[in-house]
């Protein structure tokens, strides 16, 4: 299932706009929210967000590691950014609520999409730490 250019539009004005804003709180937030929605979601992921499966439970062990002081070398525009798409992603109201069946978590993809591609490079630097 995918959005149609008006709500990708309209979830990644929202994006921008949270991650303009993100500060602490919203990072350990993230972390902590993150974690609960991915331990609830990991036995049977929807089926939406398989292709971005790992990279979100990357994104969410990243934000974990620097809230714990464990991985800090990343700049803050990607802390924000990976923050703000953790943040859209465990809001149950969005652009698409999380409880209409297939369709709620397309626009949650489509965050996370924008923030991988903001990202990639950080996160695979931080990947290439947390296996070593």
């Amino acid at each position: 299932m995918e959005i149609n250019k008006e709500q990708e539009a309209l979830a990644k004005k929202k994006f921008e706009e949270d991650i303009k804003n993100v500060d602490s709180d919203d990072v350990n937030y993230a972390s902590k929210k993150g974690k609960t929605k991915i331990d609830e979601l990991d036995k049977n992921p929807p089926s939406v967000l398989m292709k971005v499966w790992n990279d979100l439970k990357l994104m969410i062990n990243l934000i974990i590691d620097y809230v714990k002081g464990d991985y800090k070398n990343v700049p803050w525009d990607t802390i924000a950014a990976i923050t703000g798409a953790i943040i859209y992603f465990v809001s149950p109201i969005d652009v698409i609520p999380d409880f209409i069946p297939v369709a709620g978590y397309a626009d949650d993809l489509a965050v996370i999409k924008f923030a991988l591609d903001f990202a990639g490079d950080d996160l695979k630097k931080y990947e290439q730490w947390k296996n070593n």
